[in-house]
């Protein structure tokens, strides 16, 4: 059946001759791969010289179910798509976040509230201006739609936060993933931020926040392994 599915790209891999994979995060299936013939070709229906990570687009393609990889018809930008921030440091920015969805967004189904999250918040990442904190703030917001928000209630008489158990607890040695006051202080912060906030930690800081989210991502997310874009980020935000 022909359809035509909305969706944002996180990998793009070249194939044969003009030909390219797409990996893709759709709004109706979840996350799709697509073999896109005449994708270098110049004029063609297909072209994604232009597909960066994140990048919004409209897919169409006959929908086989049972087959592992789609071929797409035609591609083109979604009419909802903002174009990217120009700042230095929104690239390595992006590349991070789409690896970090590609390997986090394994179901093979949709969730529209989840997708509609996302677009919006990339929407928002790219119109306004540039943040340090917009990635450390949208992958902990995400943690709600993947089933393991932190739990920040136990705050106040609790000031160490437990990766591993999600909450805050009494005493450092919770467990061997318990962090110590200072970084829990941050991650509360973290918990609490909205996207329009910028939150008052040094790069030093934000640099050991960062690390110790993709730790909370690895302890809940089977086979997530090592994220191969941190160190560029990291060397981005060395200053």
């Amino acid at each position: 059946m022909l359809t035509t599915t909305s969706g944002f790209v996180l990998r793009k891999i070249p194939y044969t001759g003009s030909s390219v994979i797409l990996h893709v995060y759709t709004k109706r299936h979840g996350l799709m791969a697509f073999m896109v013939r005449g994708g270098t070709k110049k004029g063609s229906s297909t072209r994604t010289t232009s597909l960066q990570a994140l990048t919004l687009v409209e897919i169409t393609f006959l929908y086989r179910e049972k087959n592992q990889m789609q071929t797409a018809s035609t591609i083109s930008l979604s009419s909802g798509y903002a174009p990217g921030n120009d700042h230095p440091g929104a690239i390595p920015i992006s590349l991070f976040l789409a690896e970090m969805l590609y390997k986090s967004l394994r179901e093979e189904s949709g969730d529209e509230e989840l997708f509609e999250f996302i677009v919006n918040a990339l929407n928002y990442f790219n119109g306004s201006d540039f943040s340090p904190d917009f990635h450390l703030i949208f992958l902990m917001k995400m943690t709600r739609y993947l089933g393991f928000m932190p739990d920040p209630d136990q705050k106040e008489n609790c000031p160490y936060f437990d990766l591993l158990n999600g909450s805050f607890v009494v005493s450092q040695d919770a467990s061997l993933h318990t962090m110590d006051e200072v970084e829990s202080a941050s991650f509360y912060l973290l918990i609490k931020a909205e996207f329009a906030d910028r939150l008052s930690i040094s790069n030093v800081q934000r640099r050991k926040l960062l690390t110790r989210l993709i730790e909370y991502y690895q302890l809940h997310l089977e086979g997530l392994g090592d994220i191969k874009s941190l160190p560029i980020l990291i060397e981005v935000f060395s200053a």
